[in-house]
């Protein structure tokens, strides 16, 4: 066993469910976590918003090509600070921005550490390779653990050279995904079915567009939405959401405890078998009706813990039956909050295995 823990947790640190959140666990864990973020070098989020915004066009540009003067500030400030803490650990936690270069020197500087790489985003479809992931993709080869957040991405980073490769699920947090009375919920919040996530081209808004037009009550949040919403004709029954906005925080709470069944789609551009969202749909205690996939089924058991559709047909056949019976929805709920905490799939959890990972099984190279 090690006996200081101590590692440097590297992102740019713009959600608190990411890097934080892992950050806090491990602490509490034993581990003595640091942080290392570059999010004050290229942006900001204005008082009362929900996005961050970047600072100027010239840092945007720079933070999309991971180019420019203010990245090499921000790789050697990395530099230093790693040299100053010698961990036992750096992890990158969805870092594009350092070079495969930097990460050299960093072991290089750095013999007794060890490097762990990890992306919750899939880094290998097409759409994300040109430049975007490039830096990412080359630092595989550096690393001696890789963490997959997908299955499916297992191969792949062993095809880019990656020395040991570990699946690490995504998680919910206790303390942010929790179950509200309905007492507590503002009236808004209040329906028969909640979307809330991102606008992709695979189907969804043509599901959602039904949903209303069978007459069930809908909420729908996230990002990406508003410019298709603008594009539909005046009688579309989405219309009347423009602006869509993402929920985050008590408002991300309401959307979710406020719904009788709530709604998950998968990425198809991420290519993902699972979402965050299945782990705080049920932690929240509400029932999720997820895009059906052979991996979820292996986490959760079909129409007892979760209900699931594999098309737009079996989609409204679970709702006619899960919306009008209160009774078979408390029943899925139960089953699945027992089922997300005994399954360790909270965030404490997933770092739980990470340690194991790095100290008792003894995997890294």
């Amino acid at each position: 066993m090690i006996e200081n823990k101590s590692i440097l947790i590297v992102g740019d640190y713009s959600w608190p469910w990411y890097q934080e959140a892992c950050g806090n666990a491990l602490n509490d864990l034993g581990f003595q976590a640091e942080k290392f973020s570059w999010f004050d070098d290229f942006r900001y989020r204005p008082e009362g918003a929900i996005e961050p915004v970047y600072k100027n066009l010239w840092l945007r540009l720079q933070y999309r090509f991971n180019l420019g003067p203010k990245v090499r500030e921000v790789e050697k400030r990395l530099i230093k600070q790693a040299l100053d803490l010698r961990p036992n650990f750096i992890w990158f936690y969805n870092v594009r921005l350092i070079s495969p270069n930097t990460v050299k020197q960093l072991r290089q500087k750095l013999p007794n550490t060890k490097f762990i790489q990890y992306a919750n985003d899939n880094p290998f479809v097409l759409q994300a390779k040109y430049k975007f992931w490039s830096n990412f993709i080359k630092s595989i080869p550096y690393f001696d653990l890789t963490l997959s957040y997908r299955k499916n991405n297992l191969e792949a980073y062993k095809q880019h050279g990656a020395k040991h490769v570990e699946l690490l699920r995504s998680y919910f947090i206790p303390e942010n995904d929790y179950p509200l009375p309905i007492s507590k919920i503002p009236k808004r919040f209040k329906c028969d079915i909640v979307f809330a996530g991102h606008y992709e081209n695979d189907g969804r808004l043509e599901i959602l567009e039904e949903v209303c037009n069978k007459g069930y009550s809908l909420n729908l949040f996230g990002g990406g939405w508003n410019e298709v919403l603008l594009s539909l004709d005046e009688d579309n029954p989405l219309k009347k959401y423009y602006p869509v906005s993402p929920v985050i925080g008590d408002e991300y709470r309401y959307a979710i405890c406020g719904a009788k069944v709530a709604l998950c789609f998968l990425s198809a551009l991420n290519h993902d078998t699972y979402t965050r969202r299945n782990f705080q749909i049920p932690a929240m205690k509400t029932v999720m009706l997820s895009q059906y996939t052979s991996d979820l089924e292996q986490i959760f058991t079909p129409n007892s813990e979760a209900f699931f559709f594999r098309n737009t047909e079996e989609l409204f056949e679970q709702l006619d039956v899960l919306i009008p019976n209160d009774g078979l929805r408390d029943r899925v709920i139960e089953a699945g909050y027992k089922k997300v905490y005994s399954g360790h799939h909270h965030v404490e959890g997933r770092m739980r295995e990470l340690s194991k990972m790095i100290n008792e099984k003894n995997n890294i190279v």
